[in-house]
């Protein structure tokens, strides 16, 4: 398998949402399993397990952990969804069985599928940079949201970039 950077894992994810036509957060997670023809189903796991695809009738199924809440259930069905992407535009990658750097690729995707950067700037323009309401209307905490926007450079070190 070629080595990847995480900007293909970006443009990945920015490739699936454009191709569900996502334009508005927050980001219908669901819908877009649903766009590939994947079924989601809630099953109450043990504690320690978050989600799972598996196969059924040799198609793939996503199984969430229904006694999760909301925010973790969507981050879980988001990298599950990422390891759909990431298998669907390369056909060599597979399904991880136990392994960290696979499932670093798709919380790539996962990260990008919650919070586009397209739609955070978009939005960062519309709502003056209010990390705070973003984060709401993202569905991510305060935190994270803070993180993206650092990351983009929207938020820096000494202030917020208002010229973008």
């Amino acid at each position: 398998m070629p080595l990847r950077t995480d900007s293909y894992y970006r443009s990945l994810a920015e490739a699936a949402l454009k191709r569900a036509g996502v334009e508005e957060p927050p980001v219908p997670i669901e819908d877009m399993a649903r766009g590939y023809g994947i079924p989601v189903r809630d099953v109450v796991m043990p504690a320690f397990f978050g989600g799972a695809t598996i196969n059924e009738d040799g198609l793939p199924v996503i199984l969430v952990n229904a006694a999760k809440d909301e925010y973790t259930r969507r981050k879980i069905l988001a990298h599950m969804v990422g390891h759909m992407v990431i298998v669907l535009a390369d056909s060599s990658s597979s399904y991880p069985r136990n392994t960290n750097e696979e499932h670093l690729d798709a919380a790539i995707v996962a990260d990008e599928l919650i919070t586009p950067a397209y739609l955070v700037m978009d939005q960062a323009q519309k709502w003056f940079n209010d990390y705070r309401y973003l984060a709401r209307l993202f569905g991510v905490t305060e935190e994270e949201m803070m993180k993206k926007m650092f990351d983009m450079g929207i938020i820096q070190q000494r202030g917020i970039r208002w010229e973008y």
